[in-house]
């Protein structure tokens, strides 16, 4: 079972990556019958690319985009961490979302595998990312959100905070939230694996979802 975190901040050292290698910590590092990877798309600018801007060096954004269709092969499920800017997602998400659609990932790397967003935010905010992608990215990429999901709002405040999520104070219920989501997406997962080669191949037939 590979689980991959998706760093979706494009700045380097985010709070992304942060919470990223938080939940790695405290959540995933703590069972064997699974490996986790965190994919930090800050690594990546080359994503931003894809679609209308030319560089010199094709070369390195095909490289780029073959790595990165890679971990999303090989993943069983996906784990999304998600910052709010302007209560919308990064762009290099949004492409990552476009890289991965049958046409361009010549199959569905994402196809019928379940995922887990938690959107974060410096401040009050966490949520748009969650309906955003919620609302639109499965179409093309027939992703399985599970149905629960966390916001961590003031993040610096949460990072701080002692891992007890069996506790009642505010940032110990946000733990809470991502230990049960995340097992929950575990239990998908598991059951999804046997399935998805068969839904794959169905989905194949109509990529684009209408």
């Amino acid at each position: 079972m590979n689980i991959l975190i998706v760093s979706a901040s494009q700045r380097s050292n985010s709070k992304s990556l942060e919470v990223s290698k938080y939940v790695k910590t405290n959540i995933l590092n703590n069972d064997k019958e699974y490996t986790s990877t965190i994919l930090d798309l800050s690594l990546y600018p080359f994503l931003l690319d894809n679609y209308g801007i030319e560089r010199n060096d094709e070369e390195l954004l095909v490289k780029n985009k073959d790595l990165i269709l890679t971990e999303l092969y090989k993943s069983d499920a996906i784990i999304f961490i998600v910052p709010e800017w302007g209560g919308m997602i990064p762009p290099a998400l949004v492409n990552l979302f476009l890289l991965s659609a049958n046409g361009s990932a010549n199959g569905l790397p994402m196809g019928h595998k379940p995922a887990f967003v938690t959107g974060i935010s410096a401040s009050d905010g966490g949520v748009y990312p969650i309906s955003l992608l919620k609302g639109y990215t499965a179409k093309n990429t027939h992703i399985t959100w599970v149905p629960l999901h966390a916001v961590i709002k003031n993040v610096d405040l949460f990072l701080d905070h002692d891992w007890s999520p069996e506790s009642s104070n505010r940032y110990s219920q946000i733990q809470s939230r991502l230990l049960v989501g995340i097992k929950s997406l575990i239990i998908y997962a598991h059951k999804l694996k046997d399935v998805r080669k068969e839904l794959v191949e169905l989905s194949t037939l109509h990529p684009f979802g209408q």
